[in-house]
């Protein structure tokens, strides 16, 4: 393992946590970064057992879920430019979804209240695993024939990928570019985020650590799902990329400080009977807000095939926090929330 830091104390301390991932088996890369340059990072654990190749903090992972914010942020670049509006049906962008999602619509998918059944759900009724293909239209022709709401639009909060899989169908309507094309030219180039790419087909054209499984009898098998969906994950990067990303929600040089502010807000209170529920009161556009550690903070986890993800920006303390693993067990959130605990307490010391 290494780290870069001026705090033997805090170095010794985060060494720690990781103490306990084998350096020849799967692992994970880590960072903790202020803006101001003080940084904290490592890696334990194999990229690939097969090469017997080490993880790096330049390591690229399959960040899963925590890609959602990257597909809020275009959609709410595509608002800016007058492409589209947070209220639209998605019906005007997805039309073969058919009538009964009229009432959908976008905002309703950003914040996870659309009621649109979870196109994994449809997969594994078809009897499609997550390690053979699945490709968008397929899905979409699942969620045409389906027909069916699984609540009543604004009444429940529940966290779906379909919403977000659809957002990245509108992005490539309103834009013209696929959400690859347009996340690669608006937000990753701007923001440096060289590392950083959206996988529509894979194999990927870069190097990417390996996802794991254990399989019964205990040995790591390669445990990765080609399926072609984007919006609701698919945004491949490394710890390093995702700092950069991080202090953009503080100096908001893609998009503006306004824009960025707008990622922090919750979606309206859902309604019940006539009872007005928060039950999604803590997630905005792609992220949690947490209020752990006395503080606010943006995070969300991810999770699909061999790899795990955990995403966390500061915004008062101007500090990222970024785990990625590529071991299906591997607790990228436990491991990122004890990082954060040893960091604020150590930065509060000072």
């Amino acid at each position: 393992m290494n780290s870069t830091t001026h705090d033997q104390s805090l170095h010794l301390a985060l060494n720690e946590i990781f103490s306990n991932v084998s350096s020849n088996e799967p692992g994970c890369a880590y960072i903790a970064s202020f803006d101001n340059g003080v940084i904290y990072k490592g890696a334990a654990g194999l990229d690939s057992i097969e090469e017997n190749l080490p993880i790096a903090t330049k390591t690229i992972f399959n960040l899963a879920s925590v890609s959602k914010q990257f597909t809020a942020f275009a959609i709410l670049l595509l608002e800016q430019e007058g492409k589209l509006n947070l209220d639209d049906s998605i019906l005007k962008y997805v039309p073969s979804l058919g009538a009964y999602a009229e009432s959908v619509t976008l905002r309703h998918l950003i914040h996870h209240t659309g009621g649109l059944v979870d196109y994994m759900e449809l997969a594994e009724q078809a009897n499609v695993k997550d390690t053979e293909k699945l490709t968008p239209e397929q899905s979409l022709s699942h969620l045409e024939k389906h027909q069916m709401a699984a609540f009543p639009v604004g009444t429940k909060f529940e966290y779906s990928n379909t919403g977000y899989f659809l957002l990245s169908l509108v992005v490539e309507k309103a834009s013209g570019k696929n959400l690859r094309e347009y996340s690669q030219e608006r937000i990753f180039d701007p923001l440096h985020m060289n590392d950083t790419a959206i996988v529509e087909r894979y194999p990927t054209s870069f190097p990417v650590a390996r996802g794991y499984r254990k399989n019964e009898q205990g040995a790591y098998e390669i445990y990765e799902s080609p399926w072609e969906h984007m919006g609701d994950g698919a945004v491949h990067s490394n710890v390093e990329d995702l700092v950069k990303w991080g202090q953009n929600y503080t100096t908001g040089k893609v998009g503006g400080k306004e824009l960025v502010k707008k990622m922090t807000e919750v979606g309206p209170k859902t309604s019940q009977t006539g009872q007005m529920i928060t039950d999604n009161e803590d997630y905005a556009f792609g992220v949690f807000l947490g209020k752990d550690f006395d503080c606010k903070y943006l995070e969300h986890s991810g999770g699909w095939a061999g790899y795990r993800s955990h995403f966390m920006r500061f915004p008062d303390e101007c500090l990222t926090i970024a785990v990625l693993g590529n071991d299906e067990a591997f607790e990228a959130e436990e491991y990122a929330k004890k990082i954060a605990e040893i960091v604020l307490r150590k930065s509060a010391e000072k």
